[in-house]
């Protein structure tokens, strides 16, 4: 970048010098000439004024003397009777012409090395003699002889000119530079798999601008891959559960045959959390309306989960409002919910103790409650903690539910239940029922008998 500026400038700049040292050049040389020419003319007619007066020869070498062409012997008188002051460089001819013509004009012919400019002078005598010619010599190049140092220091000019030129689109560029090295460091990284780097650009507004855009398109996509992530840990948990149903239906089975298919029913466990937790979606279903009531939802999943209740010889009490109790979630979201909960009961207790669903609505909330007769939390910090569990398990059941939770606005509680063991509340936000911009979205554990 910095190279193709230093390059770009500089030739930028040449062509401008170039082309001002041309015209500057061609108008100081007609400049010179017109000059020189006039000056020429200016002394000839000084020399013809007194010619014109007297013709005596020790009076006009008097006066040639005088003159600057004089002084250097450039400057000649031919008299009308035939005698020259001075040293002509003027053809016979050409002087016989300019008799011939009459006083008072004048002509330029080539001379020896030069130019000979030529003026017809009237004789003052009124003899009728032909008239007498001053003769000025210009040696050739003489005229211009005193452009050369000023065309070479408009030629150092010019070079200092490209120079600055190039140190200040370089000094100017930089913070455009930086900028641009930012983002292609930034670029790299990413490259290399870090989704986490930033792009911080101090520079030209359009690369700040640019930058702000990459920087949330980062943000975009590694939020998408989290969620992405996150949903095949999720989807993987969901197929647990009845995957747990079999395992439960396979536990009584006595033998070598039993240990079989309860060894299989592992083995699956295993396989179906590696393959989900490594698969990406292709492609976008319709989308699912988000909004649905839960106790719906929940009379829908539990008829399932009492008849595993029933296998086990768990007692199981639902309580239900008379009300719809809908929130801004899907019906699938909310089945979610609730066989994450009712499935690590029957994980973390024993088959013979009960539990107890409820949901409960009250000034805007909606309150799911999951609790059961078990040992309850040991750890309630490592149990919210996602990907976190000590029973073996993928930990991502409390995750799901605080992910819901979370999207509704609402908070997740860990209490002591009634039945001696874990009570899970999980608070939801009433559709359509205006709430407070901000709500309380941190988990609040607490304990009680």
């Amino acid at each position: 970048m910095r190279r193709l500026l230093a390059r770009a400038v500089t030739l930028a700049t040449v062509m401008v010098a170039v082309v001002m040292l041309g015209v500057t050049g061609a108008w100081a040389w007609w400049e010179a000439h017109e000059r020189a020419e006039e000056q020429v003319w200016s002394q000839a007619e000084a020399v013809a004024s007194v010619a014109e007066v007297s013709p005596e020869p020790a009076l006009l070498r008097r006066v040639v003397a005088s003159t600057s062409a004089g002084a250097r012997g450039h400057l000649t008188v031919h008299l009308s009777d035939g005698g020259t002051v001075g040293a002509s460089r003027a053809g016979d001819a050409d002087v016989a012409e300019m008799r011939r013509t009459g006083a008072g004009s004048r002509s330029q012919v080539p001379a020896e090395q030069g130019t000979a400019y030529l003026l017809a002078v009237a004789d003052p005598r009124g003899s009728g003699a032909e008239p007498s010619v001053v003769e000025v010599y210009q040696p050739r190049g003489e005229a211009v002889r005193g452009l050369g140092p000023v065309l070479g220091g408009l030629v150092v000019i010019a070079v200092l000119v490209v120079l600055g030129a190039v140190l200040i689109t370089d000094r100017l560029s930089r913070p455009a530079r930086r900028a641009l090295r930012a983002l292609a460091d930034t670029a790299v990284e990413i490259g290399e798999g870090r989704l986490n780097a930033r792009i911080r650009v101090h520079g030209p507004r359009d690369l700040v601008v640019l930058g702000e855009s990459i920087n949330a398109i980062g943000e975009r996509v590694q939020g998408l891959l989290t969620k992405e992530r996150e949903m095949a840990a999720d989807v993987s948990h969901r197929l647990r559960t009845p995957l747990t149903a079999l395992r439960l239906d396979a536990e009584p089975l006595p033998g070598p045959e039993g240990e079989r298919i309860r060894g299989a029913i592992s083995a699956l466990e295993r396989d179906v959390d590696a393959i989900i937790r490594d698969v990406r979606p292709h492609a976008t279903g319709p989308e699912v309306e988000r909004a649905c009531d839960l106790s719906e939802a929940v009379v829908d999943r539990m008829g399932f989960w009492s008849m595993l209740a029933n296998d086990q010889g768990r007692e199981v009490t639902l309580e239900l409002p008379d009300t719809p109790c809908r929130v801004a979630l899907s019906s699938e979201e909310c089945a979610a919910v609730l066989d994450s909960l009712v499935g690590n009961v029957f994980r973390y207790t024993p088959a013979d103790r009960p539990f107890a669903v409820a949901v409960v609505e009250h000034a805007g909330w909606v309150t799911l409650l999951v609790e059961d007769g078990g040992p309850g939390f040991a750890d309630p910090t490592a149990a919210l903690r996602r990907g976190t569990s000590g029973g073996g398990s993928t930990g991502l059941g409390l995750d799901i539910v605080r992910h819901a939770v979370e999207a509704t606005g609402g908070t997740v509680h860990l209490e002591r239940g009634k039945l001696g063991g874990a009570r899970v509340r999980a608070r939801f936000a009433q559709l359509d029922v205006p709430h407070e911009e901000e709500q309380p979205r941190a988990w609040r554990l607490r304990r009680s008998g």
